[in-house]
């Protein structure tokens, strides 16, 4: 039995954004948040993005679809997840 403390895999200085795709162009993501303000991300490379549960690529996201945005920890401007579709919340959280 280990006695060394294990800290999750998720930081808790990660962010997260749940709002709607307002589109996508190349490795840039805008999205707006339940108050209609828009917000910008750039797709990391090795970022993994799901499309209603699916493995999908960032070129997949349609405007209008629901999408939740998981932030790097050092950097909110670069999204490191994205989930969209059926499967991310409606935008109901503001970013």
């Amino acid at each position: 039995m280990s006695t060394t403390a294990t800290k999750p895999q998720e930081s808790k200085s990660e962010g997260k954004h749940e709002g709607k795709v307002v589109g996508v162009s190349g490795d840039k993501l805008t999205t707006t948040c339940s108050q209609g303000n828009e917000h910008c991300h750039t797709v990391a490379k090795d970022a993994t993005v799901t499309c209603d549960g699916k493995t999908s690529k960032a070129a997949d996201l349609k405007a209008g679809m629901p999408v939740r945005v998981t932030t790097h920890k050092d950097d909110k401007t670069v999204a490191t997840a994205i989930e969209a579709g059926k499967a991310a919340p409606a935008a109901g959280h503001k970013a």
